[in-house]
């Protein structure tokens, strides 16, 4: 043999046997005895786990519920796809080394931090309760479960899982959160947060959403054809529409708890009213509801209205004289219970006559743009 072929047998033969000779350090008892026994890991049937080993195994870890408080060594097993170490006393987990991981079961812990930057093949990614202050999932790109639910976030950035379609990130201590580029999202928790917002017109895949004990005061589902479950219990909701069309497919519905919100907006009020009891009394299904007209008025041309609440009779007070305008007045289920054309006027007088105790929204309307007000009667 020549000798040059033969030092590179020689070198082979020196390195593949200096691997096999080399050892994973596990500091962690139960983490060690977990790899010893299992075979599909020690392929050899010693007491140690070789780095030759580790780098060849390919497979899932198993690592639940075994009392482990350090996953040193884990760092050895390149080509690791799956790793389930929920249920232990991790108080930190380095999976830079990992970059084979495909799904990460690490929740039920005590960690502070994770960082999962390095681990670009993640489809699953289950952190929740533990201690997260902060979580970077920016490069988990193909990303398509994230169970993040029960830390300490503050904040968290999805505008690059654009294939993520369950996200559960409820009690944390999220203030925001923009959905909009997660169009493939079909189930979706946020609850107990401080959430004031939610906009989900861009999901139109969304099946399941539960929102419930946030502060939000709005909520618009009109493109959320395929929504059969929802929960938005226990907020601060003034305007609620669910007429999308498609409301006989609803499975579960459950506005309770929301004392401002008087009108949900509905395909069909009997339907709803027969079929979705979970509900305010104070609220009712319409077709029609006004509770967003104020949204489109226009913020220069200011009145007030006095005395509010009122009996019935109230007068108007308009910033300046208007040469020409209509005064229409909504119950909050849409319907129009007054309407009167002026010219010239400034000041005016109404009266809401015999109708029924409440809130009215007023609408005044000028070549200028619209204005709006509520009235109560009592």
């Amino acid at each position: 043999m020549p000798r040059f072929n033969l030092l590179v047998v020689l070198f082979f033969l020196w390195t593949n046997s200096n691997l096999e000779a080399q050892i994973v350090t596990i500091p962690d008892a139960n983490f060690k005895v977990a790899l010893v026994t299992d075979t599909a890991i020690n392929t050899n049937g010693d007491t140690e786990i070789q780095v030759s080993e580790a780098i060849a195994y390919n497979g899932a870890i198993q690592l639940s519920y075994m009392g482990i408080s350090d996953l040193t060594g884990i760092e050895a097993f390149t080509a690791l796809t799956q790793l389930y170490c929920h249920y232990n006393q991790l108080t930190s987990l380095d999976v830079s080394a990992n970059t084979a991981l495909t799904h990460l079961y690490c929740e039920h812990n005590q960690l502070t931090s994770l960082n999962v930057s390095s681990n670009t093949a993640l489809t699953r990614l289950d952190c929740y309760s533990n201690q997260l202050s902060s979580l970077n999932t920016t490069s988990n790109t193909i990303l398509t479960h994230l169970y993040c639910n029960s830390n300490q976030l503050t904040s968290l950035d999805i505008s690059t899982n654009t294939v993520l379609t369950n996200l559960e990130c409820s009690s944390n201590q999220l203030t925001s959160l923009n959905v909009s580029n997660n169009i493939a999202l079909t189930h979706f928790h946020c609850h107990s947060n401080q959430l004031t917002s939610l906009n989900v017109s861009n999901n139109t895949a969304l099946i399941v959403l539960s929102c419930i004990s946030n502060q939000l005061t709005n909520l618009d589902f009109s493109t959320n054809t395929a929504l059969t479950y929802l929960f938005c219990y226990s907020n601060q909701l003034t305007s609620l529409n669910v007429k999308n069309g498609t409301n006989i497919n609803f499975a579960a519905f459950d506005a309770k708890s929301n004392p401002n919100l008087t009108c949900i907006q509905v395909d069909d009020a009997a339907y709803s009213t027969t079929n979705w009891p979970n509900k305010d009394a104070t609220a009712t299904y319409s077709t029609t509801c006004l509770t967003n007209v104020e949204s489109v008025a226009n913020p220069s041309i200011e009145l007030t209205a006095y005395p509010n609440p009122t009996q019935g009779a109230f007068a108007i007070q308009l910033d300046k004289p208007y040469s020409e305008l209509a005064v229409k007045v909504y119950n909050t289920t849409g319907e129009e219970v007054f309407a009167q054309n002026y010219t010239a006027v400034q000041y005016l007088e109404l009266d809401l006559g015999e109708a029924a105790a409440g809130m009215y929204m007023v609408k005044v309307q000028t070549a200028e743009g619209d204005a709006v007000l509520k009235i109560l009667k009592d």
